[in-house]
């Protein structure tokens, strides 16, 4: 993925987990062109990684939308079902995060007080 800096999100690559059927190219198994994420059109984001079997983005409010393969609760929805398109993970909502790290199996999201810890 990538992120302009206009807060767009680009993204490419192999999709293995449908991911990609939230860009504006037909649903392919490689993506050799980057192609804006049209669900986060109206996010300005600052920040996005990829994780093991998931993505992650960060918009410049400090909330976190999660999307791909959502096995066993993995995206942070309280939900089974893989979310092709972003999705604000509305448990952390009131949460101002200012950055965020992925590995193989998590999401690290450092938070912050606006008025002081």
């Amino acid at each position: 993925m990538l992120v302009s800096d206009t807060g767009r999100v680009y993204a490419f690559g192999k999709d293995s987990f449908s991911g990609a059927e939230s860009v504006e190219a037909a649903h392919t198994d490689q993506i050799t062109t980057p192609k804006i994420v049209v669900s986060l059109k109206g996010v300005f984001v600052v920040q996005a990684v990829i994780g093991g079997y998931f993505s992650a983005v960060l918009s410049r409010e400090g909330r976190v939308y999660t999307f791909s393969w959502g096995k066993s609760e993995r995206l942070g929805h309280n939900s089974e079902p893989s979310d092709v398109e972003p999705r604000l993970l509305s448990e952390l909502e009131d949460v101002p995060v200012a950055y965020i790290s992925a590995g193989n199996c998590y999401l690290l999201m450092l938070a912050y007080q606006p008025n002081g810890m």
